[in-house]
C-alpha cells in the first residue's frame, strides 16, 4: 500500500473535493477563495518615464531637504562639470580601457571622484536633521537618492547634457564600490 492510496482510503485526500484542491492553487496563485471566478483587478501601467519619476523625487527631495544648500558649499563648479563630462560619455565607456583595468580609463578620476563624493557626503548627511524628510524608498538608499538628486538638480542648472540618475549609481557601486 503506497502512501497516497493511505491517504486516499482514510479520507484525507479526495480527487472528488476538486473546490478545496483549486482553493490551494487560488491560495498561492494570490486570491482568496471564492474569488476565482471574479476576473482579475486591472493592473495600472506607468505612463511616466524613467527621467519623469527620477525628476519628481528630486523636486521632492529638493523642496523637502536643503541638500542644494549643502551640495552648493560641498561641489566647485569644475568638479561638477568633470562628473558630467564623464556621464556624457557613459560610465561603461568612460571606465573602459585598452589594457582592460578600469584604473588606466580616461574617465576613472573623474568617477572615483563622484562615488567617494556621494560615500563620504553620505556619511555627513546622516546628522543632518533636514534629511529625515527626504524620499523614502523601500530597497534602496534613500539619503544616497537625495545626494544623487540635488546633483542632478545642479546639473540641470548648469545645463549638463546627461543627468546623474540612480542606474548611474547603481554602475558606480558595482564598478568602484
Amino acid at each position: 500500500m503506497t502512501a497516497l492510496s493511505s491517504l486516499v482510503e482514510c479520507g484525507w485526500f479526495r480527487i472528488s473535493e476538486r473546490k478545496s484542491i483549486l482553493g490551494v492553487f487560488d491560495f498561492l496563485k494570490g486570491s482568496g477563495q471564492g474569488v476565482r471566478d471574479r476576473s482579475d483587478p486591472p493592473i495600472s501601467k506607468e505612463t511616466r518615464s524613467y527621467d519623469e519619476l527620477i525628476d519628481e523625487i528630486m523636486e521632492w527631495n529638493i523642496e523637502h531637504t536643503d541638500i542644494l544648500d549643502v551640495l552648493r558649499t560641498e561641489i566647485e563648479e569644475e568638479r561638477l562639470a568633470a562628473w558630467s563630462r564623464a556621464l556624457e560619455v557613459g560610465i561603461r565607456k568612460g571606465l573602459g580601457s585598452p589594457s582592460g583595468k578600469i584604473e588606466e580609463s580616461p574617465f576613472f578620476a573623474a568617477f572615483l571622484d563622484l562615488h567617494k563624493f556621494v560615500t563620504s557626503l553620505r556619511q555627513k548627511l546622516l546628522t543632518n536633521p533636514t534629511m529625515k524628510n527626504v524620499w523614502k524608498m523601500e530597497k534602496g538608499d534613500s539619503l544616497c537618492l537625495c545626494i544623487i538628486s540635488g546633483i542632478r538638480a545642479l546639473q540641470r542648472e548648469s545645463e549638463a547634457k546627461r543627468l546623474l540618475n540612480t542606474l548611474h549609481w547603481i554602475l558606480l557601486e558595482r564598478y568602484l564600490g
